[in-house]
Order: structure tokens, then sequence, then C-alpha cells
């Protein structure tokens, strides 16, 4: 047999459905692929990708397969591995997120000339100490109270309005509408420097500036694969558009009712519209291989797609949705009974996870922060230990340090050595220093700690690092890591008190659990944000809350448990059982 023959028995080997197999196998070379959630989307487009690859029509050219996290990038990696293609990984052939796609073959080769730059611009990573102070870089803005305040060009988010650009500030800053005229995001070009939510804006800017450059990348890619392509912010939707005016061909897969990505400029409706736009037929993918049947069954009222069916009935009679009335203050009675039904549904906490609508339910949960009051540098190093202890969010907590650091070290020359050289020795070494300082808790002071241990901690070891780090002269460093915000009560406490209800059982956001699959799920969220998902299902409107449910919803494949506050539960108990939720 010939090798497509050989693939072919290898994918059907396998057992795709029959609405998978439509979609690997599909000679449109445009469409839109509807994936419900565990409904085996990225092994689907894996395989369509692989097929497509091992059947190249082209003389020239390659196939590119982009999506949104190095997770799916490395599922894409192992599956086409695992079949023997490991050399549709390589050119010309493309498989990567979109962010690196961009990177490399827009902004890399091509980024200097959007403003004439001798150089290659680089991704900003944090404010060099001059940069607060050049007005160029500075727009203006309401903020708190009324007054105006300044924006730093690196907290400037360009966005489209009625087709033209647009600019408004970061929600650090508030997320307003900026003041048109002199353009802050220009001079850090100039500069040569964009931050992440100005990467694409700038690829738009130059590809319609230069359309012969998009013609070449159209050339070079002929198809392009996206998936989880509902996340795809407006930006990267006149990207694509564009590609596609000059030549390319391109599938998109996803599922509108998991767009969860609205604070990054996702839009929920992007999907229906490109489909109607571009012409392109919709192919299903409605059955889970995650959810049972019961659970199905419940939440697909709550999205929107009525075709969503489990795989089949749950295990034992506990295997199902329940609701819960939570009259416990923090959740406490919820969590309990949660624990008491997961033992009866046979399923481990280890494998079990609790789900919050935002962070601070999460908090409430994990424990009890007693920093919030602190100022300056002081609070945003106790976030710092936070995302580390907590979250273990190491990147996140090492961004923070990186930028305290900078605002303290009043040195332009050395940090500019070090953003001009990123590879250099020197930049190594304090990149190292930076990290080891925040995987420490000899460095970063534990969040465990009270207040006034904690500050006391960190004057020692922040001074250390400044040493290490070749500073030879930081004024009253002392003086700005300081208790103020904490009264003589909580300098006595630990900075972020646990609460050890229950720890094998994962405490996650709803962001942080998409694409996952769990046991058994519990979804907690406020009055306000269940009263507006009703609201939303009753309305027929497709509204953010109401995707975040069901994303949340759609994780669980045996149990799931929705915790609802009582005067929700009061007002909408009959609404959720009519859905199919069981009652407890």
């Amino acid at each position: 047999m010939s090798n497509p023959e050989i693939l072919l028995q290898q994918i059907l080997s396998q057992k795709p459905t029959e609405q998978q197999k439509a979609a690997i196998f599909a000679e449109e070379l445009e469409f839109l692929l509807r994936a419900a959630p565990g409904s085996g989307k990225t092994w689907t487009s894996c395989r369509r990708f692989i097929w497509r690859g091992a059947n190249w029509p082209y003389s020239a050219g390659g196939l590119a397969l982009l999506s949104f996290t190095n997770t799916a990038i490395r599922e894409f990696q192992e599956a086409t591995i695992d079949v023997g293609r490991r050399d549709l990984l390589s050119d010309p052939n493309y498989v990567g997120t979109f962010d690196a796609f961009v990177e490399r073959f827009i902004l890399t080769p091509f980024g200097h000339l959007t403003v004439g730059l001798s150089k290659r611009p680089k991704l900003f990573v944090a404010p060099r100490p001059g940069d607060w102070n050049n007005k160029k870089l500075m727009a203006w803005t309401d903020f708190k109270g009324g007054r105006k305040a300044p924006v730093p060009a690196w907290e400037i988010v360009p966005y489209l309005e009625n087709g033209n650009t647009a600019f408004k500030a970061s929600m650090v800053y508030g997320g307003h509408k900026l003041e048109s005229g002199y353009n802050p995001v220009r001079e850090l070009m100039a500069l040569g420097y964009y931050t992440h939510a100005q990467r694409v804006h700038w690829a738009c800017r130059l590809l319609f500036a230069r359309p012969h450059i998009a013609e070449r990348i159209a050339r070079r890619f002929p198809e392009i694969v996206i998936d989880e392509a509902q996340d795809t912010n407006v930006w990267l939707l006149v990207l694509l558009n564009f590609l596609r005016m000059k030549g390319c061909k391109i599938t998109l897969i996803g599922d509108p009712d998991q767009c969860i990505y609205e604070f990054s400029m996702a839009d929920a409706t992007s999907l229906p519209v490109l489909k109607e736009k571009w012409k392109i037929p919709e192919k299903p993918l409605s059955q889970s291989f995650r959810c049972n049947s019961q659970i199905a069954a419940a939440v697909r009222n709550i999205g929107g797609n009525r075709e969503f069916v489990g795989c089949g009935d749950g295990n034992n009679e506990h295997h199902r949705p329940y609701i819960i009335r939570d009259t416990a203050d923090r959740f406490a009675h919820t969590v309990a009974e949660f624990e008491k039904r997961l033992e009866q549904a046979g399923i481990a906490e280890a494998s079990s996870a609790i789900i919050c609508r935002a962070h601070q339910q999460l908090e409430f949960i994990r424990g009890e922060v007693n920093y919030t009051k602190l100022k300056g540098i002081t609070k945003h190093l106790a976030q710092a230990s936070f995302f580390r202890d907590c979250r273990k969010d190491y990147k996140k907590a090492f961004q923070i340090v990186d930028e305290v650091l900078r605002s303290v070290v009043e040195d332009s020359a050395f940090w500019n050595r070090i953003d001009e050289s990123p590879d250099s020795e020197e930049a190594q070494q304090v990149k190292v220093l930076i990290w080891r300082f925040v995987k420490s808790q000899s460095g970063l002071p534990a969040v465990s700690l009270s207040g006034g241990q904690w500050i006391s901690q960190l004057r020692e070891s922040l001074g250390k690092l400044i040493v290490d780090l070749g500073i030879k002269n930081v004024p009253n460093l002392n003086l700005r890591i300081k208790k103020t915000g904490l009264d003589a009560h909580q300098i006595e406490l630990p900075l972020f008190e646990t609460h050890a209800l229950f720890p094998p059982i994962r405490q996650e956001t709803i962001h942080q659990v998409k694409g996952q699959s769990i046991d058994a799920v519990l979804v907690l969220g406020s009055t306000k944000f269940w009263n507006s998902v009703v609201d939303a299902v009753t309305r027929g409107a497709n509204t953010e809350d109401r995707r975040l449910a069901y994303v949340a919803m759609t994780r669980a494949r045996h149990l799931l448990f929705v915790g609802l506050p009582a005067s929700h539960f009061d007002a909408h108990v009959e609404k959720w059982k009519e859905w199919g939720f069981s009652l407890l």
C-alpha cells in the first residue's frame, strides 16, 4: 500500500466517529468545525493536519496548524510523531501558537518596516526607569474619582471601533478609551518595542501597508488550520481575513459557546460571522467523550448547542448533575457536601476540582488574604509571594519581581544593557539571580509568614539580591519596604492564612481548567453571577457569564455539583430542576 493508504488505516483503526471522519477526510479546504466540549476537537484537528500534510497537493509551501496554548501544540506534536510522521512537523509545515507564528513570519523579519527602524523590534519586558519619565510614552485617561491620570504606552491596548483603530487603557488603568491625538504606542515602537496586546495590531498594519508581504505568506502557507478558533481576538480575525483575501484557505475549529476570553478581545460571534462572510460549510462534532449523558442533557440547556450529547449513562446513580442550596458563609456547607457525594460516587478527591467563577471565591476556599491594604512595592512583592505559594505561578511571580526591581533600581544604563543583549552572559546571570530569589523562600519570603516577619526578611533578602546583581547604590531601600496598611493586629497575622478544608481537591478558576477533563466538579459563583446565567438562558442571550458557566460544567466526566447561594436558589430552583439538575 502507498503511504496515504497506510495512514488511512492507522487513523481508522483508532475508531473515529462518523462526524470525526467527515472532518478529517473532508474534500473542502475550508469549513467551520463546531466542536462540542469533550468531542475530540484537538484529536480531530490533529488528524486533519496529518492527513492534509501527508497528501499535500501543492508544489511549494506548507500547512500551518495554529492554536493558542503550548499544551495544545505539544499534543499535536506528540500525535503526529505517534503515527510516524515526524517529518510533517518541520519545514515547510508549521505547528505552533498564533503568537509564535506572528513573531516568526511577520514581526521578526519585517517589523522594523512599521516605523522605519534600523533593527528588529522586540517584545516589551518591563519599563526601565527612564520610560516612566518619557512624556512621549504617556497618554491620559479619566481614572478613579474623575481625575485625569497618565497611562504608559505599555498599558495601552489597540482595538477596532467602527472599522478604525482606537486605543484604551489596560484594565490596570481602568480600561477607558483614551483621548485621540498623540500615539504613545507608535512612540514605543519607535524605541523598538511592542507589547503582547499590541503585537498583532502592528502585524496587521504592516501587512495592509505592504500587501506583497501578505501575498508571500499566503504562498508560504496555502492552507491554515486554526484550533480553538473561538478564542481568536479581533486583530487575529483581521489578519486571517487579509491572508485569506491573498489566497490562504482557512479551516476554523472551535465552539462559540466556549469563548471566555472577552477580556483579550475574543468575540463569541466571530465564528458564525466568518462562516457567513466566507460562505464556508459547517461540520458538527456534537458527541462528548467526556460528559456522561445525564450531565450533557442538563448542561446543553446552559449552552447554545442543542445537538450536544453525552457518552452514555453514568456508572452509578450518583454520577449525575446536582444543585445544592448554600446557606453557610464562604461555601463551607457546599464544599462539605461535595466531599460526601464524592465518597458515595466512588470518585477520589485527587480526581476532583472546585472551580470558581472568580478569584474572590477561590480565595474564600483557599484561605484568608491579609495583605491587600499594603502599599507600593511591598504590596506588589506580597502578591508575588501569593502567586508563587498559592497559585504555583512562578512565571507571574518572576514578572512582578522583575518589574519591582526595575522601579527600584534607577539605573537606565544597566537595564538598557540587559534588554539590548538578552542572550549576553550578564543578562543571563541577572535572570538566574531573579529566578533563584523567586523560587526560594529564603529569597522571596513565604506568604505564610506574619506581616512583621515577612517585611523584615524581605528587606534583608531584597537588599542581598540587589548587591548580587552588581547594583551599588539603591538609596532608602528599607524605607520603601514598609508595613503601611497593616494594623497592629494584622502585622501578627500570616499574609495569607490557608484554609485546609480539603487539600487533595484542586481549586481553580474557570479559565485555569479550560480544555481539561475532571472526574468530579464543584462549580461556585456569586448570586450575581448565577442570576446573570439564568437571565441569559431565559432570554436566549449569548453572554460571557453564560459561556463561563457552560465551560465550567462541561469539565465534569461523572459528577457535576453546582453550589448556588441561597437567595439565587430560592428564586430559581424550579428552572434548574427543569433543566435536569437533581436537588440535594
